[in-house]
């Protein structure tokens, strides 16, 4: 082998042994750094056995136990239980008015009767060729016909603005004039006159007889009398009464069952209601009777809501149990004549439980319904339950409602006697 290539030869074996060498470090570098890496792992790795060891170890976190609510003492409750039933505020209903009274506060059977009246007097003239006996018609003439000459030997009356039966009398404008027909009246004037009638007397008011005035001077006659009765009178109340003409030589000749109705007066609210004209539902679910039921008239206890006071009565019911909704009657028959009820407005209360109510629940609806001498309540119930911190229940259940009364009777008297009996009323 020749020097130069030995020498070629030589550089060749180097460059082959760098090469090598090259890629052995390549290899070791790579190597260590994956050690690096393997040691790095081991070292910031957890085992997961050691995880499940750590989570087992742990302890748990628990919220403590609730607190059991308890009852509050008896004269706690009692506290704000009447706290709670009087702070409230009640809810007007609409005026509900008896549907049997007219606008001016007559009965609309006596209105019927008071137009037939008027239609007799408008269509008779001077004629008078009809006459009226209760619901039938028939011709004066010819009942005049059937009259015998006897009975008119005596005086008579055959009837009042066409009725022979339960003409009525009233002051009103209007209808205030009355054709009185017979015969044996004379041609001299004498006087006319209601009496009341001797079997519906009333207890505190003394009724006396009410002359009528003639229309004219020639009113009179042998067979027809036409008088009137002053519009403005007033104080006598309705009656039953007697129409008493007495003719100018002293004799008196009677028309029985005849009806007096006074003139009306503005609607006035009743300040009170005895206490034994209301009969109170008061028993529970289990026909237990409710611990407080109570009925106020006039409503001024300083228990009851603020704005009761310009009611006629408050009612309240309460329980610590929830109880079912009833009805409460009146009976406003003992008014004094020619009273009635006019109209009513219900106001309803709905109270609450004090604290943080956790149930509420309502049985019934409150409403009412009205009649000349009754009225019915139906009323609602309510119950709640509240939690009141730190560790006390309260559970409730209520029915409360105020009535207002409105009555219409005759002008110049009162609706109410002397007899104003407070006694508790009659539960059912």
């Amino acid at each position: 082998m020749t020097p130069a290539r030995r020498s070629v030869y030589s550089e060749h074996a180097v460059g082959m042994s760098l090469k090598r060498l090259n890629r052995q470090s390549q290899l070791v570098a790579v190597l260590l750094i994956a050690a690096r890496l393997l040691a790095g792992e081991r070292t910031h790795a957890v085992p997961q056995s050691a995880v499940a060891e750590t989570r087992q170890a742990a302890p748990q976190h628990n919220p403590p136990a609730a607190t059991e609510a308890r009852e509050f003492p008896e004269d706690e409750y009692a506290k704000l239980r009447a706290e709670a039933l009087s702070k409230v505020i009640g809810k007007p209903g609409p005026r509900i008015r008896n549907p049997r009274l007219s606008r001016g506060g007559i009965d609309r059977a006596i209105l019927a009767v008071l137009e037939q009246q008027r239609r007799y007097l408008r269509n008779s003239g001077v004629s008078q060729t009809s006459l009226r006996r209760g619901p039938e018609t028939g011709s004066r003439r010819s009942l005049l016909k059937a009259l015998t000459l006897p009975s008119c030997l005596k005086p008579v009356i055959f009837a009042v603005n066409g009725r022979a039966v339960g003409p009525v009398f009233t002051p009103h404008l209007g209808d205030n004039h009355f054709r009185i027909e017979g015969c044996g009246f004379g041609n001299a004037p004498g006087e006319v006159r209601l009496e009341p009638e001797t079997d519906s007397p009333s207890i505190d008011i003394r009724i006396q007889g009410t002359l009528l005035q003639l229309e004219r001077a020639t009113a009179w006659s042998e067979n027809q009398i036409d008088v009137r009765l002053d519009p403005r009178l007033a104080g006598i109340p309705d009656s039953m009464t007697t129409l008493v003409v007495r003719l100018a030589d002293g004799q008196e000749v009677e028309l029985h069952g005849c009806r007096f109705v006074a003139v009306r007066g503005e609607p006035i609210p009743l300040k009170t209601i005895a206490a034994s004209w209301v009969k109170l539902s008061a028993q529970d679910r289990s026909s237990r009777s409710l611990p407080q039921f109570e009925f106020v008239s006039p409503p001024t206890s300083p228990d009851i809501p603020d704005d009761a006071v310009k009611m006629s009565a408050f009612v309240i019911r309460s329980d610590t149990h929830a109880f079912d909704p009833g009805s409460d009657t009146y009976d406003f028959s003992a008014l004094n004549r020619g009273w009635v009820v006019e109209s009513i407005q219900i106001q309803d209360y709905r109270a609450a439980c004090p604290g943080d109510v956790t149930r509420t629940e309502r049985s019934g609806d409150t409403n009412a319904k009205v009649e000349d001498h009754a009225l019915t309540v139906n009323w609602a119930s309510a119950s709640c339950s509240s939690f009141i911190p730190p560790m006390f229940r309260f559970t409730m259940a209520a029915s409360e409602y105020a009535v207002k009364v409105w009555v219409m009777g005759p002008i110049g008297t009162e609706p109410l006697g002397m007899d104003r009996r407070q006694e508790r009323p009659e539960a059912q």
